[in-house]
């Protein structure tokens, strides 16, 4: 059975929402119903009854995550109406319940639930102007903003959402999954830290490189690079100066204590051939089995000969051949996979790890 889609609404309570925003807002959830969406609110009133007024008008579902423990709270016009008894720990359940959320006019209560979405790296199209938040604030990948929207362009905004859904669409990593410490830095001012909205103009500069999509080809665009916001990304650092990024998963049972690469990137030719790659990809193994991991590896594109040396000089052995492991465009290519354990490390234990305040 196919999964009913959601949008959530955000936006003021009866009395912090503007008559055109209210208009705005019944115009959108009359858009969404007309495309199959339901629509998940706080049930308080204002936008949200708007938003659920012209929803229903279409046929379409609604649903109120309410404050308090009273059912009667409800506007007219909620399909299920669910009381949460949290007060305002309810944003949370509102901000994970919709593919994706517009946020329209209001105070305080509809600050912290955008600041909520644009942490979390949510899907999210803030509707007006909002003073209390600024330009840099809302330059998250996966935010957009229309600062002087229109109710006859209810069907402009809602394709604009969908493009910021489907470019988000990923598999996400739980908070606090990280394995090793995002701050770490060797002797030779090398070092790792976890990737942050800043870091998107380096994954552009990275993508649209030609050598790197020869070997991974994803589009240079905000939402496909926005997949990289996680807490298993982490910024390769010289000096402070970024320069590439790793990426790694974990295996699923905490037994096993196997790290999987699936990224490793040097961002610009000149920073290529020096050497940076291999000695982050040390200092990661360092700190990945310093905090009981016992295994890493690897599964470079068999003719992809400077990732293969790159991890052959931090350690890595190539220990068999995967055929058709990767599709790149049409075409399934094979893999080497190549494994490293602490025995492995090259040249010996390097010093060890610093945290940049000690480096500093």
């Amino acid at each position: 059975m196919t999964r009913r889609r959601a949008i959530a609404v955000l936006g003021g309570r009866p009395g912090n929402a503007g008559a055109d925003t209210l208009l705005l807002a019944e115009m959108i959830g009359k858009e969404l119903a007309q495309r199959g969406y339901g629509l998940v609110s706080g049930g308080e009133g204002g936008v949200a009854a708007a938003a659920n007024r012209g929803c229903q008008a279409v046929g379409g579902d609604t649903l109120a995550l309410l404050k308090w423990n009273r059912l009667a709270d409800a506007e007219e016009g909620t399909t299920w109406a669910l009381p949460t008894s949290m007060d305002l720990a309810r944003s949370n359940i509102l901000n994970w319940c919709g593919d994706g959320m517009i946020a329209f006019e209001g105070r305080y209560g509809t600050l912290t639930e955008i600041a909520l979405a644009l942490d979390t790296g949510r899907p999210l199209l803030v509707l007006g102007n909002h003073p209390f938040l600024t330009a840099e604030a809302l330059a998250a990948p996966m935010c957009r903003v229309v600062p002087d929207p229109r109710p006859e362009d209810a069907a402009k905004l809602v394709d604009l959402l969908e493009t910021l859904i489907a470019a988000g669409e990923q598999a996400s990593v739980r908070p606090g999954a990280a394995i090793v410490e995002d701050d770490q830095v060797d002797a030779s001012g090398i070092g790792l830290r976890r990737a942050i909205p800043e870091d998107l103009e380096l994954f552009r500069r990275t993508f649209a490189d030609a050598d790197v999509q020869a070997w991974r080809a994803l589009e240079p665009t905000d939402g496909v690079l926005s997949r990289f916001q996680h807490e298993r990304c982490l910024v390769m650092l010289e000096r402070n100066r970024p320069v590439g990024f790793l990426e790694y998963r974990t295996e699923a049972d905490p037994e096993f204590a196997h790290i999987q690469i699936e990224a490793l990137a040097v961002s610009d030719a000149a920073d290529r051939g020096r050497e940076i790659g291999t000695r982050a990809l040390r200092l990661f193994a360092e700190s990945v089995f310093a905090a009981d991991g016992h295994r890493i590896t690897a599964a470079p594109h068999c003719d992809n000969g400077a990732a293969v040396r790159c991890l052959e000089k931090a350690g890595f052995r190539q220990v068999g051949r995967m055929r058709a492991y990767e599709r790149h465009h049409s075409t399934w290519r094979d893999a080497l996979l190549m494994d490293l354990v602490p025995s492995d490390l090259a040249d010996g234990p390097s010093t060890p790890p610093q945290t940049a305040a000690e480096h500093e």
